[in-house]
C-alpha cells in the first residue's frame, strides 16, 4: 500500500519506472529503496511505445552453428 501511496506525489510512469530500476539491482527491493530513486530522480519515465521491439538480444552472446562442429 505505501508503493500505491507514492502515487500522490509521483506519476504511476515513473513509479513503474522505479520499480523496474530497482528490480535490476536485486529480486526483493524494499520500499525505502524504489523511494530514493524517485526522492533522487535517478530514473526518467518511459514513453509509452506501442509495439516497438527491442534491439537487444534476449540471451546474449551466442554462438554460430560452426563454432560447435569443430
Amino acid at each position: 500500500m505505501g508503493l500505491l501511496k507514492l502515487t500522490d506525489k509521483y506519476s504511476e510512469d515513473l513509479l513503474e519506472a522505479a520499480c523496474k530500476k530497482a528490480l535490476s539491482y536485486t529480486s526483493s527491493p524494499s520500499y525505502k529503496s524504489i523511494k530514493n530513486i524517485l526522492v533522487t530522480g535517478s530514473v526518467k519515465a518511459e514513453p509509452e511505445s506501442s509495439g516497438s521491439k527491442t534491439t537487444h538480444k534476449a540471451y546474449g552472446i551466442t554462438r554460430g552453428a560452426d563454432y560447435y562442429q569443430r
